[in-house]
């Protein structure tokens, strides 16, 4: 396991943007949330997702086109490489 300098254990992310790239995340739990990664350098052990969408970007957008290439298919449900055309909707629970 490499040394990550921004550690995060038993934390809870809600409503934001989070980059997963050197940091390290030990059973957090992610809700409504976009799940940037970009180079792959993470730790994420035991966590829980509800609700994230998971957004690839340089080496990890690559990554995910070649497995596309391999199985015919996306490996996950994923966001492009740019933001979503429109913001997501605020998850305060109304409407």
């Amino acid at each position: 396991m490499e040394d990550y300098k921004v550690r995060y254990k038993n934390s809870r992310f809600s409503n934001e943007k989070v980059e997963l790239d050197g940091k390290s995340f030990i059973h957090c739990n992610f809700e409504n949330c976009i799940i940037i990664l970009e180079r792959g350098e993470t730790d994420v052990s035991g966590c829980g997702f509800k609700n994230c969408k998971l957004m690839l970007k340089g080496n990890a957008y690559t990554v995910g086109k070649i497995i596309k290439l391999f199985t015919g298919k996306s490996p996950l449900k994923v966001l492009d490489m740019e933001e979503p055309s429109t913001p997501p909707l605020p998850l305060d629970g109304g409407g």
